[in-house]
């Protein structure tokens, strides 16, 4: 597999509210993973696994990662050198590897 890509793996904190308001939750980096990353669709997640979900890319792990979630928040430097913010929207299991289906999120 091609890992040409180095993600960081972020869990959104809770917020809490301090009595004069809200207070949002971070993004919490947990580790960093190298990985492929391509682009996907809603189509094709739809065509390839029956999901309809709204999704922009694919990322492609050859092993498993338990902190890997649906909700976690990914993190790369695009090679443009721009950050690029996805949050993870489907997983479509394997017993040898992890596909995630991801939409891009502003942060």
């Amino acid at each position: 597999m091609l890992e040409n890509f180095t993600v960081g793996l972020y869990v959104k904190t809770e917020g809490h509210n301090t009595g004069t308001g809200w207070v949002p939750g971070t993004d919490e980096h947990k580790k960093d993973i190298d990985c492929d990353i391509q682009p996907y669709s809603q189509e094709l997640l739809l065509k390839d696994y029956g999901y309809d979900i709204k999704v922009n890319k694919r990322i492609f792990i050859d092993y498993y990662e338990p902190l890997i979630e649906i909700g976690t928040i990914l993190k790369y430097v695009n090679r443009r050198g721009e950050t690029e913010v996805y949050e993870v929207k489907a997983i479509p299991w394997d017993d040898e590897y992890m596909e995630v289906a991801c939409l891009a999120i502003q942060e």
